[in-house]
């Protein structure tokens, strides 16, 4: 009996063996996979032939089914990218562009390298660069305002994103410092000397002996300083002394942006280079012709700007009678003997008088950046600007708060919006100059054009 039980025995472990033996998990995975991909779902599909690879690593079928799903849905990761990237996020562009590549990395380590679409890698590397740029900023500033804590989550952040900066940490200075230094160093043979700058200028900002951090800076930003020559604006209108006006502002405002990429040519420099070559300050002068001198005396750019169209409106004072109800208290006579008498509240058409004067000034200003280079206009465009004053003084002869705009609905007494009641209470004061106008607008255009000057010099 003992002889037959043990045979019971190996003959069951026999078959369980053999049950394991023709069992191939991977075929279920590929199953599964063909299923999800029948139904459209790449990404369900893609992980289950990735399991199937992890079960047996040599499976064709598998790492062919991964290509064609892994592909389709590494494409529409970075879908996601591009719409981060349009929408100006990022961070969210940098932790999509990550995944993508951590997806990338996931099936090249199961034997199945995707297509990696390398028109999105200079994208990402200025977008990375600028974001870690801030986070070092934001970083560095905790730091000085000893709130340590919070600076070593903002700079474990930054090294998830860039390995280079995996030892930095607020423990050691030196440690936040070297990878910038580093950075630094690696954007210079790729000669990207803005990014440069800014990573010396962080350095030394820190520490401004550390190493030869001060010489880099100083000589990145030679390297990647661009000279820009403003012309004086041309006038094509009829109005005198605006032209000088928005040039002037011009300049000041090139000056108090503090692009430390840019450097504004001397005005007098300028007029005597133009004057060599005979073109006229008060004439026409077209791109051409401004690249040829701007290059003459070292500019990258020129500036050109003129107002086309000019408009100077003054209403003067007018004073408008404007319609209202005045509501009165009347009392009636009782209907009945002994009876008490009625108070009711009407209504009488009456006038108050609305004063008012509204000045407008108006310009359209057309600019073009013109390389010195190629002769090209790389930025140019049209900006329409106004500046406008309006005052309103209410006046009534007679109690305001007994006025309404329009009579009652039915038995309710009339609404009385606020911005009627304020009419009436406005303090006097005077408009806006035509002096104070001129500098606004002008502020307003030098604004607008210094800031597209500012992103195409950035790029």
């Amino acid at each position: 009996m003992l002889i037959q039980s043990q045979f019971k025995n190996y003959l069951r472990l026999f078959f369980l063996v053999m049950s394991f033996a023709s069992c191939d998990p991977s075929k279920k995975f590929m199953k599964e996979g063909d299923r999800q991909y029948e139904l459209g779902n790449n990404d369900g599909a893609a992980n289950n032939y990735y399991n199937a690879l992890l079960v047996k690593p040599n499976k064709i079928e598998a790492a062919q089914g991964l290509n064609k799903t892994g592909n389709i849905v590494l494409v529409n990761k970075f879908g996601e990218f591009g719409k981060y990237v349009v929408s100006n996020d990022a961070e969210k562009s940098v932790r999509q562009y990550l995944a993508c590549k951590k997806y990338y990395e996931k099936c090249k380590a199961v034997g199945v390298e995707l297509d990696w679409p390398t028109m999105y890698d200079p994208i990402y590397e200025d977008i990375k660069n600028d974001y870690i740029s801030k986070l070092y900023d934001k970083g560095l500033d905790l730091m000085q305002n000893n709130k340590f804590d919070q600076a070593e989550v903002v700079f474990t952040s930054i090294s998830e994103i860039d390995p280079s900066y995996k030892d930095a940490t607020v423990l050691r200075l030196k440690s936040i410092l070297e990878p910038l230094y580093q950075h630094g160093l690696k954007m210079i043979e790729i000669e990207n000397f803005k990014e440069a700058y800014r990573d010396f200028n962080k350095v030394t900002n820190q520490d401004l002996t550390y190493k030869n951090a001060k010489q880099l800076r100083d000589e990145v930003l030679a390297k990647a300083s661009v000279g820009l020559g403003v012309l004086p604006v041309q006038n094509q209108t009829r109005y005198q002394g605006f032209d000088v006006r928005l040039y002037q502002q011009l300049v000041a405002s090139l000056v108090q942006s503090k692009n430390p990429f840019l450097k504004v040519v001397d005005r007098s420099s300028l007029e005597s280079m133009l004057r060599e070559q005979q073109l006229g300050m008060s004439g026409v002068v077209d791109p051409e012709s401004a690249a040829k001198a701007g290059k003459l005396i070292g500019l990258k750019y020129v500036l050109m700007t003129a107002i086309s169209d000019l408009k100077y409106e003054d209403e003067g004072m007018i004073k408008d009678s404007i319609v209202a109800y005045e509501a009165y208290s009347e009392t009636i006579p009782p209907s009945i003997p002994n009876g008490l008498p009625q108070t009711v509240t009407r209504f009488r058409k009456v006038n108050y008088c609305d004063t008012h004067q509204k000045r407008r000034l108006y310009y359209r200003v057309f600019y073009q950046l013109v390389s010195t280079q190629t002769g090209q206009v790389v930025e140019s465009e049209v900006i329409n600007e106004e500046a406008s004053d309006e005052i309103h003084y209410a006046t009534f002869n007679g109690a305001v708060k007994t006025l309404y705009p329009e009579l009652p609905n039915g038995n309710y007494m009339p609404s009385k919006p606020a911005a009627f009641r304020e009419q009436f209470n406005q303090v006097k004061r005077e408009l806006k100059s035509r002096e104070e106008m001129i500098q606004q607008v002008c502020l307003q255009i030098s604004q607008k054009i210094i800031a597209e000057i500012n992103l195409y010099i950035e790029k």
